[in-house]
């Protein structure tokens, strides 16, 4: 027997979180994995940061009052300012899904209406991950987008086809990244270079060369955001992981009866060689047909969800103009934040 109108919507909100009795297949999201949902949610909790905007200083300078001296010599003193404020704004995001309460589904038991609507909860979430990986692996086009997205990897890890620290400020964003301009301070530029092919020559080279030089050591220990040493992540296309395997299986004799013994995780300096799917495929939005190979310093990176924000569930609620209707919407608001690019990561790529 069904449930009426009026009872539907307490029904609905108090048993929905709690009812897991069954399971069902799902075949709609296009990705193998979600770096997004990997990353930050295997555990519990979240970073979260509240104000109007995320900030973090920065230290581009020094007073340069050291010098040689002797007996009775004069002081030379001086004074300026070496901090500048980093800030980022929060952007926001929002999913819904809607339901009449005069479905079929919802004029049956209990478990039926449930299971019905842990559908649309799903839908939901899966809404909102895949958006948000899109969001990780691309960069906001501008800074009058409105609304802005976040900013993702590939906005504070800059591409340039010279070796070095020349990874310069994001397109369309003439206040740098994080309101810091390279113009003004060059060592606010991430590292980066080309590759041709994939071989320990050559790019295996240059990713074990990038992570020495994006490595710096205080000569005197402080209190350092995101100090210590670095948390590396290597990050790619399946192709250049396929590759490596293959190059991998080619530097072993002992295979074995499996010919493809060495066909499954790849390590470089011992930090696993990850695909991402997003880059690899060519219907998602984030694709990128230039193989990049990224390398995420974890200590520097980050996704600070906005406190009080955190992907906030409203209760159902009927639409404006259709009685028996009802509207579920999400709200998260957020952001990625690279503390500091020439430590935080490096990018290699085929130009």
């Amino acid at each position: 027997m069904g449930l009426n109108h009026d009872q539907m919507d307490d029904f609905i909100k108090l048993t929905l979180d709690r009812f897991r009795k069954n399971e069902w297949v799902d075949i709609s999201m296009p990705l193998q994995e979600y770096t997004f949902a990997s990353r930050w949610f295997k555990s519990k909790k979240k970073p979260e940061r509240g104000g109007v905007q995320l900030s973090w200083r920065l230290r581009v300078d020094n007073q340069g009052t050291a010098k040689h001296s002797g007996l009775f010599a004069v002081d030379a003193t001086n004074r300026k300012n070496v901090m500048q404020s980093a800030t980022q704004p929060w952007a926001k995001q929002t999913v819904n899904y809607i339901y009449d309460i005069d479905e079929p589904a919802f004029q049956s038991g209990p478990e039926t209406i449930i299971q019905e609507m842990l559908l649309h909860e799903q839908g939901l979430y899966n809404d909102f991950f895949a958006l948000m990986e899109t969001a990780m692996w691309t960069a906001p086009s501008s800074s009058t987008l409105d609304p802005r997205p976040p900013s993702g990897i590939p906005f504070w890890i800059q591409k340039s086809a010279t070796l070095g620290f020349n990874g310069g400020d994001p397109s369309g964003f003439t206040d740098g990244a994080g309101s810091i301009a390279t113009g003004s301070y060059p060592r606010w530029k991430n590292y980066t270079g080309t590759y041709k092919q994939v071989s320990r020559d050559d790019l295996v080279e240059k990713l074990v060369n990038a992570m020495d030089f994006a490595h710096f050591k205080a000569p005197r220990q402080y209190p350092e955001i995101g100090g210590g040493d670095p948390a590396w992540g290597l990050y790619t296309v399946h192709s250049v992981l396929a590759t490596c395997r293959r190059l991998l299986q080619a530097g072993n004799d002992n295979l074995g009866p499996d010919v493809a013994r060495w066909s499954g995780e790849v390590l470089i300096r011992g930090i696993p060689l990850t695909w991402v799917p997003a880059l690899t495929e060519s219907e998602s939005e984030a694709y990128d047909s230039s193989n990049p190979v990224y390398g995420i310093n974890w200590n520097k990176f980050e996704y600070f969800f906005k406190s009080g924000r955190n992907m906030i569930k409203h209760a159902p609620k009927p639409a404006a103009t259709q009685h028996t209707v009802r509207e579920r919407h999400m709200d998260n608001w957020g952001n990625f934040v690279c503390y500091d690019r020439r430590q935080g990561g490096f990018v290699f790529y085929v130009a």
